[in-house]
């Protein structure tokens, strides 16, 4: 029988669930927590803009390219992208349902790789990680099913 994952995640929560009969109740696989995706950017860095100094002697900044909380994001959906691949080159899953917050969506669509991919047969960009345990299952039983060949 085919299994169907579900990932729900946003910057600084990502669960997967498990489908595997429409009948049973979603089984969550995997809690990950990024309490970093949450913080401050003050919080992260550790201080200011880097300088240097031009062939004239003059003193110049820096700006950061990318924003410590920004790169925590980058980060944890990488980690998650690796584990989603990981499970995708063993076969644990055959369909890959992907229900984000818009911004993080693209991150993880990003980090998957080309096979991993394939198999995603739904993506939803909105933040559902909130959402009471009865209404979450019954937004993942309808996101898990596979879509039907036209």
């Amino acid at each position: 029988m085919d299994k169907t994952w579900v990932v729900v995640a946003d910057s600084s929560h990502a669960r997967i669930f498990q489908l595997r009969d429409p009948q049973l109740a979603p089984e969550e696989i995997f809690d990950l927590a990024n309490p970093l995706g949450r913080a401050d950017n003050r919080q992260l860095a550790s201080d200011g803009h880097g300088q240097y100094f031009g062939p004239d002697g003059h003193g110049h900044t820096a700006p950061r390219v990318e924003e410590p909380v920004q790169h925590e994001v980058r980060q944890f959906a990488r980690a998650l992208g690796h584990r989603l691949d990981t499970a995708a080159a063993q076969h644990r899953f055959q369909h890959l349902a992907l229900v984000a917050a818009p911004r993080f969506l693209g991150l993880l669509r990003d980090s998957l790789d080309k096979q991993t991919r394939k198999l995603v047969s739904a993506e939803v960009a909105k933040n559902v990680s909130g959402f009471p345990p009865h209404e979450l299952e019954a937004c993942l039983r309808e996101l898990a099913k596979p879509a039907r060949p036209a």
